[in-house]
């Protein structure tokens, strides 16, 4: 015998639970505030207790929201990313909407098409953390995308789109600036990736901080521990030099850290280290790893509540007006050991 399935609940049938009207059920779904606390909070007690699912690609075609929003970035396993990733959900969810996170392994191609996945998708929002700074293409695509974008990390004013990002410049500037007060003359700055633009306002926070103490910028792009190695040596002339390094990522910072056991120096009392972006067990190396720290869940957080108010309050014409300078977050100097400090930030002698 065929076994017949019971019909899945429909909206009317939400509605009828709930104690409230159909187009009260589809305010709900689409996150409309203009709803009652008791009103919604039944709405979504009916909706548990009927295991019922909206259609969203019915929806879409209606012209109402899909519930979806998308968020593009460089990697998902960066810490960083993934942090800010969960803070987004958490907002989203809060939101009744469901979050699609895609990377673009800093491959503008990647990122392009990744971009035309997500809108087919039929996203209501778009958060973007992009892999190039300056990405002709996609700021052209950027431009005819007809829902709301928020950069995140990356700032895309070219692109008219409002962002959210971290004081790179200053924090960078601060942990150079630290490691000279300490008697360094030779402060190296160790770096990947000096097209990304958080990279670069890193850089140029290092260099100012040199110029400002009169000495002479030390640049150096590694792709290994190997490359860092080699920097170490280049700059280590006896046994008894001491340099300092501004790692300007976590990814930086472990090549010079595997570079630095290697050659069998001693840390800080030979090189000493900060490095932009705290880490998992940061604190737990011998000695402990001084940081610039970031407040990722505040940028995630902030990067998503940006998002739904002009998903909800923003109509066209708004959306389109010049958008202001990003939204930006301080950074704070984590002091441990690696610089030369006691943990409780006072020098060593």
């Amino acid at each position: 015998m065929k076994k017949v399935f019971p019909p899945a609940p429909k909206l009317s049938d939400v509605a009828r639970l709930a104690g409230v009207g159909n187009a009260t059920v589809s305010r709900v779904l689409n996150g409309h505030v203009h709803v009652s606390e008791e009103a919604n909070r039944r709405v979504k007690q009916a909706i548990s207790d009927l295991g019922y699912s909206p259609n969203r690609i019915a929806r879409s075609l209606k012209g109402a929201t899909s519930g979806i929003i998308g968020m593009l970035v460089p990697s998902i396993s960066d810490m960083f990313f993934s942090q800010c990733a969960e803070a987004v959900e958490i907002v989203a969810r809060k939101y009744d909407s469901l979050l699609i996170v895609m990377a673009s392994h800093d491959d503008p191609l990647v990122e392009f098409e990744n971009l035309q996945q997500l809108l087919l998708h039929q996203i209501d929002g778009l958060i973007l953390s992009s892999a190039q700074s300056r990405n002709t293409k996609l700021y052209k695509a950027l431009r005819d995308v007809t829902v709301p974008v928020v950069g995140l990390d990356r700032p895309l004013q070219e692109a008219n789109i409002p962002s959210v990002i971290s004081e790179n410049f200053e924090g960078a500037k601060a942990a150079t600036s630290h490691l000279i007060s300490h008697g360094y003359d030779k402060v190296l700055c160790i770096h990947i990736k000096p097209e990304l633009y958080p990279i670069q306002e890193r850089l140029h926070g290092y260099t100012e901080a040199m110029n400002d103490a009169g000495l002479q910028p030390l640049l150096y792009k590694v792709e290994s521990a190997e490359d860092a190695e080699m920097c170490l040596k280049n700059h280590l002339s006896s046994t008894d030099s001491r340099i300092a390094v501004f790692a300007a990522n976590n990814l930086a910072a472990r090549f010079t850290w595997e570079a630095v056991r290697t050659l069998h120096l001693a840390i800080p009392r030979q090189v000493a280290m900060v490095c932009f972006d705290d880490f998992d067990l940061a604190d737990s190396l011998t000695p402990p790893m001084s940081v610039v720290q970031q407040t990722i869940d505040d940028l995630g957080r902030t990067a998503a509540e940006l998002l739904f108010h002009r998903m909800r309050n923003e109509s066209r014409e708004a959306a389109s007006a010049p958008v202001g300078d990003p939204v930006r977050f301080s950074t704070q100097l984590i002091i441990r050991e690696s610089c030369g400090c006691h943990p409780n930030g006072m020098c060593k002698s």
